[in-house]
């Protein structure tokens, strides 16, 4: 390893401690202050619902760096345990939006799947396909504008018979040229940046070497209008 890549380890590390540390600290408050009976009446509930969402968030953050050491350690295994069966693809994405809800209402960000209905299903690793979506979800409510919607809307291209999945929301935006950087290992938009202090620059750099790897497909972000920004996920088919 040179020094170049040490220096990444290792602030990739620094900043993963940082990120864990801080809403343990903030549950662990939370907790001392129900114990003690500081927090009273109404104030319970909610500040219960706001240490489950950090806790929640906490869980996707050793998620993303326990793949990351495991594809470091071992490049060829970017599926661990090896793991090809049925994914249904809309019930995946209501159990990672599930993650997110009580984040999401904090800003007032509701996430929509647009149809719910068609139970479109692709071969692959159910478990790391979860770990997509509840990337894609944490970075739309990061760096979501207030009062929006994340809508999720899947679709079969006719003549190519592969699956699309665009993921649609109002954000802070990407600064132009940065596309195809923010799927690099560690990196961060410099909007991202100015808009919320912690991030890993790992989420977006997962979620490309699941699509590509376990699912050989891909994904790309696309830039809109103003602060209308999205991601396209592709699976080709066919589909189960």
């Amino acid at each position: 390893m040179d020094s170049a890549e040490r220096q990444l380890d290792f602030g990739l590390i620094a900043n993963f401690v940082h990120q864990v540390i801080n809403p343990l600290n903030a549950v662990s408050g939370t907790l001392s202050n129900l114990i003690d009976g500081t927090i009273q009446g109404s104030r319970r509930e909610q500040r219960l619902r706001a240490a489950r969402a950090q806790l929640e968030t906490t869980i996707l953050l050793v998620r993303n760096l326990a793949y990351f050491s495991g594809i470091s350690l071992d490049p060829t295994n970017v599926n661990p345990g090896h793991i090809l069966q049925p994914c249904v693809v809309p019930k995946i994405i209501l159990e990672a939006a599930q993650f997110f809800a009580e984040i999401g209402e904090n800003k007032g960000i509701t996430i929509r799947l647009t149809d719910r209905r068609t139970q479109f299903t692709v071969k692959g690793n159910p478990d790391l396909l979860r770990q997509v979506f509840m990337n894609l979800f944490d970075n739309g409510i990061k760096y979501g504008l207030k009062n929006s919607t994340l809508s999720i809307e899947p679709w079969v291209q006719r003549n190519t018979e592969v699956l699309l999945i665009r993921i649609l929301g109002q954000s802070v935006g990407v600064s132009p040229g940065e596309s195809a950087k923010l799927f690099d290992l560690g990196y961060r938009g410099d909007r991202a940046r100015d808009q919320v202090s912690s991030g890993t620059g790992l989420g977006l750099y997962i979620c490309r070497t699941i699509m590509e790897s376990v699912f050989k497909g891909s994904i790309e972000l696309e830039v809109g209008t103003s602060d209308k920004v999205s991601f396209l996920l592709r699976f080709p088919g066919p589909f189960l």
